[in-house]
Formats: C-alpha cells, sequence, structure tokens
C-alpha cells in the first residue's frame, strides 16, 4: 500500500487505539490543554480491549501454540470461548453461550492482547482433550476434481545428431464423501517412439473412529517387515497422519551437462527429470519397495550414460510406524514376465517403551511364504536402531533361507554424527518378486551381502563434512560400491562447497567428478557463482549468474571452459512462477553447433461446482478452495506455497495437513487499494479426503482525507470528536483541521463541533466513482453549526 501523509496518522491512533487507556479518570482542563475532546474520557479511560465483533488472533492454550482461530469478542471486549475456539485450542465442554465453559471451569484465565492480536488462555488440565481422541472438529465431505501434471522437454543436437525427450507425470482423480481416487500414469517419447505406462489405480477413505485407512484397487501392500508388492487388491492399514511416517527416497548425483535422470526400482521407470549440469538432489521419490536398490541413470547431452545403484540402505532409515496392515491382493504384472499369484500380507508395529517398538509380519503366495521381525530402539543417548530378519520359503524352485539387517543412526558427539548399515542374505532366500520369475533366473548374480557408511562432521571454523560409502558383492563374487563426499562453508559472504563422486568399481559412463563451487551475493536476490568440475573428460571452469527478475521469475545464466581443447559452452534459464503453473526454459550450448533447449511445466487443475481454477502446485490428497470475494490477482500464503485469486476471486489450496491444522493468510499488501479484507487469516482442520471451503468476506472501502472549515471560513477546533449517525466515535479532527475518514461508504454522514463548540455536519462532495489505485482520496468540506 501506499504511505500515507504523516498527518494521518494521529488521527488513526488515536481512532483505532487504546494505547492512553488508564484505569483512572481524566481531567477535562488536562485534556482541553492538549488538545482532546473532554467527551472522549470515557472512552479513553477503558482499558485495551478487542472491539466488538470477529478478529483473527494467535490462540494459545498454557503456552502453547494454536495457530491463527476467529474470535468473538462481546462489546466490554471479553473472549467468547464458543466451539471454534474450543476446537483450536483442544478443549473440552459443549458450551452454548460464551460465558458457559467459564462456568464449567472456572480455573480459566484469560489474557487479551489487542496490540499483538493475541489471546492466551490458563485452563486446568482437566479441561483439555487429546486431539486423536476426538476427530469430531475436522472438517468433512466435499467433492472435487483434480488433475496434476508434471511434463518436461529435452531436445539436443549433439555432433550432427538429434535427440528428442518428452515425458509427462499425470495423476488425476476425484473427491468426494471423504473417498480419494486416484489414477497415476507416465507417458514418455524417446526420438519419437512413446510408451505409456499406467502405474496405479486405486480408491482409498479414512474412517476416524478407527483411525485406520481402506485401500482398493491397483495398490501397493504396506508390509513393516516385509518388501511390499504391487497388487490388485484390498488393504486395510493404520491412518498415516495420526502417526509418523516417512518422505519418499533421496537420490543425490552430478550432471556434467543438461541431462535426463531416470530412476528405476527393480527395472519400473518410477520418476524420471531434467536436471541442469552440476550436483542434483531428487528428493520425495515415491518407491516401488522400501526394501529394494535404486538404478539410477543419467543420460548426458552427448548420449552418455552412467549408471549407479543406490542401495535401500542409504536411501534413508525408515522406521515403522506404529499400527497394523492387512491386506490381500494379486499381484500386477509390471511387464516384467513374472507370475501374478494371490498375495496376502499383514504386518503390525507397536511400541514396548518410550523408546522401544517391535514389529512382525508376514507375505504368503501360492507356493511361497514368508516372515519376520524388527527390532527398533534407542539404546543409548543420540541413537536409532533398527534390526531386522526375515526368513522365506519358496517352492518353485525350492529354496528357503534368511534375510537380516542392522541400520544405526548415531550422534557421536556435538559435531559428529555416523550412519551404519549391514545386510545379508543366504543362498537359499528368495523375495516374493524372485519366487514369481516365468523363465530361468542366474541366482549366482543376486547380491549377497551390503553395508553403507555415512560420516558428517561439523566445526565453526571448517565447515561441514558429509561422506557416504556403499558396497555390494554379489553371490558369484561380483563387487559394485560408490562413495560420495560433501563439504560447505561460508567466508564472510562467499559460500565455498564440494562435491565429489566414486564409482568404485563397475564405474561406465563418464566415471568418477568432483564439482566445487564458490557463490557471492551481489545484491538482494542476485548471486554469482564459480565452478570447477573434473570427470572423464577433463577439468572445465565455469562462472554464472542467478537472480530474479521480478519475486516470482529467477532466471540464470552460466559459461565454462575445457581445459584440454578450450572448448566453450554456455547456460541459461529463466523459471517463471506464474499463477497457473511453475514453467522453466532452459538453453544450453556446447560449442561446434552442439545445443539443447529443455522445457518444464507443472501444475494442476481443480474442477468443482464453481468452475475450474488452476494451481502452480501439484494437489494433494486433501486440498480447498478459497474465495475472496470477486477480488483477483491477490496473493494468499498457504502451507503448499504461494497463490493467487483468479477473476472469480478463487483460489486453490494445494495442500493441507490430513487431521492436522494448516494456516491459510492474505497477503494484504497485494490487495487493492480500496479493498479491505474483514478477515485475513483461518485455520484448516480437514480430515484426510476433504474439500474445505474457506470464504474470506471482502469490503470495497472509499478513504477520504476531507479539509474541513466552518461557514466563517475557521477549521474545527483540533482534538474535536467526528462521529457517525448512531454517535459512534470514528475519528479525531487533527491540528490543521483535518479529518481523515477511514470508510466513507460505513459513515455517509459525519458529525463534529465547531471552534464555538456548536454540533455541526460536514458537508463534502467526492467523484462519482473512487479511484482503485489511491489508498486515500482528498476532498474539502464544510461543518455549518446546526
Amino acid at each position: 500500500m501506499a504511505t500515507q501523509p504523516s498527518h494521518a496518522w494521529p488521527a488513526l491512533s488515536l481512532a483505532l487505539c487504546t494505547e492512553w487507556a488508564v484505569a483512572s479518570t481524566f481531567d477535562d482542563e488536562t485534556l482541553r490543554l492538549r488538545g482532546i475532546d473532554p467527551s472522549l474520557a470515557i472512552y479513553l479511560g477503558q482499558t485495551a480491549r478487542f472491539t466488538e465483533g470477529l478478529h483473527a488472533v494467535r490462540l494459545s492454550v498454557n503456552g502453547q501454540s494454536k495457530g491463527i482461530v476467529n474470535a468473538r469478542f462481546d462489546g466490554a471486549g471479553v473472549l467468547c470461548i464458543d466451539q471454534p475456539v474450543r476446537a483450536a485450542g483442544e478443549l473440552l465442554g459443549t458450551a452454548q453461550s460464551c460465558s458457559d465453559f467459564v462456568r464449567q471451569f472456572p480455573e480459566t484465565l484469560i489474557e487479551a492482547l489487542p496490540q499483538t492480536g493475541e489471546v492466551k488462555l490458563l485452563v486446568p488440565a482437566h479441561a483439555l482433550r487429546i486431539a486423536p481422541a476426538d476427530l469430531s472438529a475436522f472438517t468433512r465431505g466435499g467433492i472435487a476434481g483434480l488433475l496434476n501434471y508434471d511434463a518436461q522437454g529435452l531436445y539436443n543436437e549433439f555432433d550432427g545428431q538429434r535427440s528428442r525427450f518428452l515425458s509427462a507425470n499425470t495423476e488425476a482423480g476425484i473427491n468426494a464423501g471423504d473417498w480419494v481416487l486416484r489414477s497415476r500414469q507416465f507417458y514418455s517419447s524417446v526420438q519419437g517412439a512413446a510408451s505409456w505406462q499406467h502405474l496405479e489405480a486405486y480408491a482409498q477413505r479414512t474412517f476416524g473412529d478407527q483411525q485406520a485407512m481402506l485401500q482398493l484397487g491397483q495398490i501397493n501392500l504396506s508390509n513393516a517387515v516385509m518388501a511390499g508388492a504391487q497388487v490388485t487388491g484390498v488393504q486395510w492399514l493404520s491412518e498415516p497422519a495420526l502417526s509418523e511416517g516417512n518422505g519418499g527416497a533421496r537420490v543425490q548425483g552430478i550432471a556434467a551437462t543438461q541431462a535426463r535422470v531416470d530412476v528405476r526400482q527393480g527395472g519400473v521407470l518410477i520418476y524420471s527429470t531434467v536436471v541442469p549440469a552440476g550436483p542434483f538432489e531428487l528428493t520425495h521419490i515415491a518407491q516401488l519397495d522400501r526394501r529394494r536398490d535404486v538404478d539410477v541413470t543419467v543420460i548426458e547431452a552427448g548420449g552418455e550414460r552412467r549408471t549407479f545403484t543406490v542401495l535401500a540402505a542409504t536411501l534413508g532409515l525408515d522406521l515403522p510406524a506404529r499400527g497394523f496392515a492387512l491386506g490381500i491382493g494379486q499381484l500386477r504384472d509390471s511387464g516384467r514376465d513374472v507370475e501374478q499369484p494371490w498375495v496376502l500380507s499383514a504386518s503390525a508395529s507397536y511400541p514396548l517403551a518410550p523408546s522401544t517398538s517391535v514389529s512382525s509380519g508376514t507375505l504368503l503366495a501360492q507356493d511361497y511364504s514368508a516372515g519376520g521381525a524388527g527390532l527398533n530402539l534407542q539404546p543409548w543417548d543420540g541413537s536409532r536402531l533398527q534390526a531386522l530378519v526375515q526368513l522365506a520359503r519358496a517352492r518353485e524352485p525350492s529354496s528357503s533361507g534368511w534375510l537380516g539387517s542392522l541400520s544405526l543412526d548415531q550422534q557421536l558427539s556435538q559435531n559428529w554424527s555416523a550412519m551404519l548399515s549391514a545386510s545379508r542374505q543366504s543362498d537359499g532366500y528368495r523375495g516374493l518378486i524372485d519366487s514369481s520369475w516365468k523363465q530361468p533366473v542366474d541366482w549366482t548374480r543376486r547380491l549377497h551381502h551390503q553395508y553403507a557408511l555415512g560420516l558428517a562432521w561439523t566445526h565453526p571454523w571448517l565447515g561441514n563434512l558429509g561422506g557416504t560409502w556403499s558396497s555390494s558383492t554379489a553371490f558369484d563374487g561380483r563387487q559394485s560400491g560408490r562413495a560420495q563426499l560433501d563439504w560447505g562453508k561460508r567466508v564472510g559472504h562467499v559460500s565455498l562447497t564440494a562435491t565429489g563422486q566414486w564409482q568404485i568399481t563397475n564405474s561406465g559412463g563418464l566415471g568418477n567428478a568432483l564439482y566445487l563451487s564458490a557463490s557471492l551475493p551481489l545484491r538482494d536476490g542476485l548471486n554469482w557463482r564459480s565452478t570447477a568440475r573434473q570427470d572423464s573428460r577433463g577439468m572445465r571452469l565455469g562462472s554464472g549468474m542467478q537472480g530474479r527478475l521480478s519475486e516470482h521469475v529467477q532466471y540464470r545464466v552460466a559459461a565454462e571452459r575445457a581445459s584440454r581443447d578450450g572448448e566453450l559452452t554456455y547456460n541459461g534459464g529463466v523459471s517463471p512462477l506464474t499463477r497457473a503453473a511453475q514453467l522453466d526454459f532452459g538453453y544450453a550450448g556446447y560449442g561446434r553447433g552442439n545445443q539443447g533447449y529443455s522445457a518444464a511445466a507443472r501444475g494442476a487443475v481443480m474442477l468443482h461446482d464453481q468452475g475450474v481454477t488452476l494451481s502452480p502446485y501439484p494437489l494433494q490428497d486433501t486440498f480447498g478452495l478459497l474465495k475472496l470475494g470477486d477480488v483477483a490477482g491477490v496473493q494468499i500464503d498457504t502451507p503448499g506455497g504461494t497463490v493467487w485469486t483468479d477473476r472469480q476471486g478463487q483460489a486453490v489450496l494445494p495442500q493441507l495437513a490430513p487431521f492436522g491444522r494448516s494456516n491459510v493468510q492474505v497477503a494484504t499488501a497485494s490487495l487493492p487499494r480500496n479493498v479491505d479484507v474483514q478477515q485475513g487469516a483461518a485455520t484448516i482442520q480437514a480430515a484426510r479426503g476433504a474439500v474445505p471451503r474457506v470464504s474470506f468476506p471482502v469490503t470495497v472501502t472509499r478513504r477520504v482525507l476531507l479539509q474541513v472549515r466552518d461557514t466563517s471560513g475557521r477549521r474545527l477546533k483540533r482534538g474535536a470528536g467526528v462521529t457517525d449517525d448512531q454517535g459512534q466515535l470514528v475519528t479525531l479532527v487533527q491540528q490543521d483541521g483535518a479529518v481523515f475518514v477511514p470508510n466513507v461508504y460505513s459513515h455517509p454522514r459525519l458529525w463534529s463541533r465547531t471552534e464555538d463548540d456548536q454540533p455541526c455536519e460536514l458537508d463534502f462532495e467526492l467523484a462519482a466513482r473512487a479511484d482503485a489505485q489511491a489508498y486515500f482520496e482528498t476532498a474539502t468540506a464544510q461543518c455549518p453549526a446546526q
């Protein structure tokens, strides 16, 4: 908003705040000497309080923050502890009136802080409820459809050869009556050869009273101990939002050029994307099997391929949450020529003590059976240990064996931490997929044992240093291994980083790589970076800049020179975050006519009874819709990112915490200057699969700064009150006789007093249409005595 003239602030301060309020009475003569109307003594003599009506306040109960809630206050500024306040504060009681809760729990203390927009409650322990035990406060129901998309395109011209790659991950679905229906599919086209892969289609619903979830269709069986399985069937398991879960796999690597990265698990492509040259990190990758390794292929602009394996142990220590899972279904055809038997899976994980839990699970199929147990504990301070053992028996081929694994995360000291993992299986052990092959398999190529080690060190002078090493050995004696080292340090304003990657065996492709960089912020939003990269092509030195063209548009430019042949490469790109999608456009030139182009788009489409609304972020299984009058282009801050209202004043809330709290707030600075929002913040509590609707009422205002004189041409008396038809104080007259009116629509008739202390009505005229770009208008007024 535009800055107001300084002379408008005293009137606003006196009209809206009560900083001068004291419990004692005011002296009329003192008020006159200070230029204040003595009739305001009663108004100013009251203590600070919220005005009557609804206010968005920050609520805390017994010192614990409960987020933002819309609280109601009466004419005396007393808080009404109604259902919304009790729900946000997790309070018991079935109060019908505002004072019932205090009567039921008379020990309750209420501290209202209007200056900071806070309300603090101190209630007895028996007035608190345990949130999971009562889910009645969560919004349920609603219906809406969605389409999430993540599309990538890459075109390269290299050594006279052209290559084209297109990919699109899409997810279509609908939420209705707390049911979540989803269908995921993946499209790819390489050199014009297109393929369409359907990944899964399922329906799920959470039953709050049982704190459990039902899944139907093409699902992944969940098992706390055994490897999962892709089946077409049904599953009943604990609601993940009411317990702790995991965030998917994380993969790190280095690309020599603008490259394509394919991630596979068990031979199935589970993720594909395009990354720029340099280190990359892919997070939250949905896995088909939590116990199986991940194969990563980096395809460079020139067609070179580098493939490495990320062991399951290094994807993150995945401790099962408390709960159960029971499922049955027919094994799905993954396109790898396997049998499709019916599978029964059951598992449970429960705590034995605050820091110890046990897990057990079983997997049964035709000609196959397996079972296992796990122990999760904190044997000493700063440690987390997981041990698993599995026994399996397969009839075809006839074999039986065991598999064991041990994972440990340990905080060694204030500066040192370590991760250690080891797994081993016997020659006769078979997984479910292993036992389902239709064709003969060379079992000697299976992994015999795996080891992984990670260390992290933090020093105030030397920075942060971390490294991981992993190694695996097959039954035929073949070995493979990978190591990565990361270092980072800030020296003054310069950030230094180093990343090294080594394929210990079976390197293939470009082999090992070392990447160094130094980054220096030049000004707000602009950074300069210098890099050095060593790989099988030799040493390359580069420099580039990253900055912002605007708040939501970023750009990058960089150039590199090869030390071996002096070849110059350069690249650049722009990444705008629009109101409808996240976009990225890139270009890279590799010398001698070699070049590449890339483009990406990511976002979602929401279909609802009010029409179609676009989102720059994918929609999760719990999302909502916000309505802000008919005002377009207003920024809304949500847990899933910044969104904007469309022409209908609607915006998608892309990600809401299921069975949790999600704060949504209007960025008031983005409002048109003649629009006020009555309620600019809300805390949403939604059940999984719900589609809550949030409406923020808006008021079109017309602010006016009046220069007022009486019929004799004299200014009004400084400090005189200005009231409306009901005699309610609106503002005060300033020293130069100016009167600032916050909204003439709400107060079309105004009254004050002349220098002779005679009542008078302000007479003024305004333009037919208000200026929406001006914070306030100016006009002259007369105040003839009545």
